[in-house]
């Protein structure tokens, strides 16, 4: 019997160290699985939250990434998904039976069959073994490390702003945190005709923001965010927050952001508690809302909006597969416009 063929991967071995780049067995597509060519994978936030156990370590060894796009290289016998596709692949693959699945909302599955880069082999190697059901074909223009950085950061923008926070045409957005997700959001928010004022301590990533439809970027560390945002909306306050950030200060700010009845969406987090005034929550009925990761829908949407130009990756550097750690360490270290993208 011959030798499996084998692959390059960056494995998760141990909490708070380096990822390991190694030959490991390349996967061979089962029933319903088609293998992918990895041709980028985007470098997120929550891959520094895995490698350092925030909030739980996940099971190891482990190969991270979840923003992923390639090319379709062999396919199971009951497979039709045509060899040499480009596809965006959807990280969540649920059981397919609970309430949660049945509705459409495999991300709130408790008992998925697989969440790749987060329990399951992700995208960080040279190929990927996925469910067929879980491919996206890309627009024919749409790049694949800007398709990539969209499988995360577009998609959770598209569930948070559209899914959850419900923003509707003519309302204020505040985006906090003009990172991957906080971009996208901001194009997303516009793309559903709202007016959008993101707050970001970068400059670089301040004026990102203003070029792609923002009309106020604000800094936090030079001026009281709450109050430039009350003064902006003439008063009153902005209809939805979504705080991509998620640390000791946002979501409070957040919820004093918000106008009377307005909607506090939180997706970024930390492992800490917040300080919110729940005064405020109370007296204002303001609606505080958690998201978390996006649908299947959320990811065919973001390929649609992509393909008409509403929506773009914002693609900061490219490194090699054996680069994942110096691209871990460039994100932890802050200023990154945009997503760090792996090319295996």
């Amino acid at each position: 019997m011959s030798e499996p063929e084998s692959m390059l991967a960056a494995v998760l071995v141990r909490r708070g160290e380096p990822l390991s780049v190694r030959s490991v067995p390349k996967p061979v597509p089962g029933p319903g699985q088609a293998l992918v060519r990895v041709r980028a994978a985007g470098v997120c936030h929550t891959d520094l939250h895995l490698r350092d156990g925030v909030p739980d370590s996940p099971p190891m060894p482990l190969v991270l990434g979840h923003e992923i796009a390639g090319e379709v290289a062999a396919v199971g016998s009951d497979v039709d998904v045509p060899i040499g596709e480009r596809v965006l692949v959807y990280y969540y693959d649920g059981c397919g039976a609970c309430d949660w699945c049945r509705h459409g909302l495999e991300n709130l599955c408790r008992t998925p069959a697989a969440k790749w880069g987060f329990d399951t082999d992700g995208g960080f190697a040279e190929y990927f073994l996925a469910s067929a059901r879980c491919l996206v074909p890309l627009p024919a223009d749409l790049s694949f490390a800007g398709a990539a950085v969209l499988g995360c950061a577009g998609t959770t923008a598209m569930h948070v702003v559209g899914a959850v926070g419900k923003v509707a045409a003519g309302e204020d957005v505040v985006v906090i945190g003009a990172g991957g997700v906080g971009l996208a959001a901001v194009q997303v928010a516009i793309a559903h005709g709202a007016s959008v004022i993101a707050v970001e301590p970068h400059p670089a990533s301040r004026d990102r923001a203003l070029e792609y439809g923002a009309r106020l970027a604000v800094d936090p560390a030079a001026e009281d965010v709450v109050a430039a945002v009350r003064t902006a909306t003439g008063g009153h306050g902005c209809d939805v927050v979504v705080d991509t950030v998620g640390n000791h200060d946002t979501p409070g700010q957040a919820v004093l952001m918000a106008q009377p009845q307005g909607r506090v969406v939180l997706v970024g987090y930390t492992d800490r508690p917040a300080p919110v005034a729940v005064v405020s929550v109370v007296t204002r009925e303001t609606q505080v809302l958690g998201s978390v990761g996006a649908t299947l829908a959320d990811a065919r949407e973001a390929m649609a909006l992509a393909a008409n130009g509403s929506l773009r990756g914002c693609v900061a550097d490219e490194y090699p597969l054996t680069g994942v750690n110096d691209a871990l360490a460039r994100l932890a270290g802050g200023g990154v416009v945009g997503r760090l993208v792996l090319v295996p």
